[in-house]
């Protein structure tokens, strides 16, 4: 799906206009850069299921050595919003990813994918920015997993703050089976990273 679709069915949701908003600046300040030289929306927004706390999923495609400078080139579209937690990490050289909540309780996972990275898109997804058949290249028919199998405290401690972030919207869409397995497992994935044993 393009972007100015994906925007007509998503601008009229009272629900998601503090995303909206933010995805739009973003996603200008992507096409504008040259160093970007694909993106992509993904996650439950492309899914058509996001609702008022779901996190903005963008996967960026950049040209070689310029990792950091796309990771730069967004964080400047959010400068002026108020940020309560801040997880970053990367997925190898010049590759870096960020995964941020906002006061407003939105949030926001940005990963920057350099050429030598290998990286599949799953579908659905929504084209932001694509030169050179980008996309094209990095493409799979499969479809992304729905399931919440996700792996626990993948990040130790700086990435809590996501994974709680993450119970408390479920607990908000009455999915208490899935906040409470998924506290169970982190309670033993935190005692194990300190060598406790019951």
């Amino acid at each position: 799906m393009r972007f100015e679709e994906f925007l007509k069915r998503w601008r009229s949701n009272p629900a998601t206009t503090l995303q909206i908003a933010l995805l739009i600046r973003v996603a200008a300040a992507l096409r504008k850069s040259d160093e970007c030289i694909g993106a992509v929306v993904i996650g439950s927004f492309a899914k058509e299921s996001a609702d008022r706390l779901s996190d903005i999923d963008l996967v960026a495609f950049c040209s070689e050595g310029t990792g950091q400078s796309v990771l730069r080139t967004v964080r400047q579209q959010i400068a002026s919003t108020e940020i309560l937690f801040t997880a970053d990490g990367e997925h190898g050289p010049d590759s870096p990813f960020q995964k941020i909540i906002f006061a407003d309780m939105t949030a926001f996972e940005f990963h920057v994918i350099a050429p030598d990275i290998k990286l599949d898109l799953e579908l659905p997804f929504v084209e932001i920015v694509n030169r050179g058949q980008c996309l094209e290249s990095r493409a799979s028919q499969r479809r992304a997993p729905v399931d919440r199998n996700m792996t626990v405290f993948p990040y130790g401690d700086r990435g809590l703050a996501w994974e709680l972030f993450n119970c408390l919207k479920w607990l908000w869409r009455g999915e208490h089976d899935a906040a409470r397995r998924y506290l169970i497992k982190l309670g033993k994935a935190i005692e194990a990273s300190e060598g406790i044993v019951r």
